[in-house]
């Protein structure tokens, strides 16, 4: 196979300094700006801070400190709350378990500023490691652990009422009476279809040849075989800890690790026939307990991530590569940020102007008030 690696891309800060290396966090791209939220680094505990990196001069910005962020900001989820908002849900702190929520906690992108939103409904249980998937005026959030026990609960918040539904009859098993409880997996949303990708409870480190399947209709879960590669005659390795991002009805999977192997590849899931294709793509170096977001434009981005089992080092690398051709004004803003990048940082906005680029264009080179960083 004639592999690729994703680019590693070179970030800067302008004041203080640039964000540690992480694991557990969580990352969201907008056309602008990748986000970033908590995490974990060994020797400094949890980070209870959110950040952003400007996806044009890739520059790191604090956005938030542990003054205003939440405390539950390790293996929590992160979504997309619409607007200029960030939704945060579930998660714990250190020690892992000690500290649980299901709160649903929301930031504006641009002030930094946390407040929780009041929901009503069947709310989940407070746990961490659940998996989340945005689509439409739905964010839908399956599995997670309490540190002893391992859920396969589903549920739904409509984000316009705030109000949560319990999607599942029961917390899933096999027909044999076998617990489908995980963290660590990722989600993929299909019509009224939500497919479960990997994950791990205590004892086992779940296969992606054989995936969790819930119909919201009838509330059932079922176990469904998926495809494999039809030129290779291979599915994944089975994995936790990896990460996802979906693009219409294809799920792509980034790496994990089933606890001994961390790997480094790249395959994606099309998620109406269950069948997997193994990518072209790979990761520089293997890495779990990352994250993975997509720009609007078709931009795949990795950040952070431990890089072996044995090892306590947390990676503070960026990766992107693009899954598909971006649309010609993406592709220009993109050559003329790479290759102009002084013409950016010594103009005002009137001679950017002047020589012809959007203001929609130049709006993204805002940056936080000096208050914020």
């Amino acid at each position: 196979m004639d592999d690729r690696f994703l680019e590693e891309v070179e970030t800067w800060t302008a004041e203080g300094e640039p964000p540690v290396g992480r694991s557990g966090h969580r990352i969201l791209c907008t056309d602008a700006f990748l986000y970033c939220v908590g995490g974990y680094h060994p020797a400094l505990g949890p980070l209870q801070e959110s950040w952003r990196l400007n996806l044009a001069t890739l520059e790191w910005e604090q956005l938030s400190d542990l003054s205003t962020t939440p405390s539950a900001t390790v293996s929590h989820c992160l979504v997309s709350g619409g607007g200029h908002h960030l939704l945060t849900l579930g998660g714990t702190s250190y020690p892992f378990g000690a500290l649980l929520t299901n709160s649903v906690e929301v930031c504006h992108m641009e002030t930094g500023e946390w407040t929780t939103l009041q929901t009503t409904g069947e709310d989940p249980p407070s746990l961490y490691g659940q998996a989340a998937r945005r689509v439409g005026d739905y964010v839908y959030t399956v599995g997670g652990t309490s540190g002893y026990h391992f859920s396969l609960h589903a549920h739904a918040l409509h984000l316009p009422s705030l109000t949560w539904t319990r999607l599942a009859k029961s917390n899933g098993y096999k027909s044999e009476g076998e617990s489908l409880g995980r963290y660590r997996a990722e989600v993929g949303v299909c019509g009224r279809r939500l497919v479960v990708v990997g994950g791990a409870d205590a004892d086992t480190v779940f296969p992606l040849d054989e995936l969790p399947v819930l119909d919201m209709d009838s509330g059932r879960w079922s176990t469904k075989r998926s495809q494999p590669d039809p030129n290779l005659h291979a599915t994944p390795s089975p994995r936790r800890s990896h990460a996802a991002v979906q693009r219409g009805q294809d799920l792509y999977v980034v790496g994990g690790t089933d606890g001994v192997t961390v790997f480094d590849d790249v395959w994606r899931l099309h998620l109406p026939s269950l069948t997997w294709t193994r990518l072209k793509l790979r990761l520089p170096t293997p890495l779990f307990f990352h994250d993975a977001a997509l720009s609007k434009s078709g931009t795949l981005y990795v950040y952070g991530g431990r890089t072996s089992v044995e090892s306590k080092d947390r990676s503070s690398a960026v990766y992107r590569a693009p899954l598909q051709a971006p649309p010609l004004l993406e592709a220009a803003w993109g050559a003329f940020t790479s290759h102009c990048s002084t013409l950016l940082s010594s103009n005002p906005t009137h001679h950017l102007l002047a020589m012809g680029v959007p203001r929609s264009l130049i709006s993204r080179l805002a940056k936080l008030p000096k208050s914020r960083q």
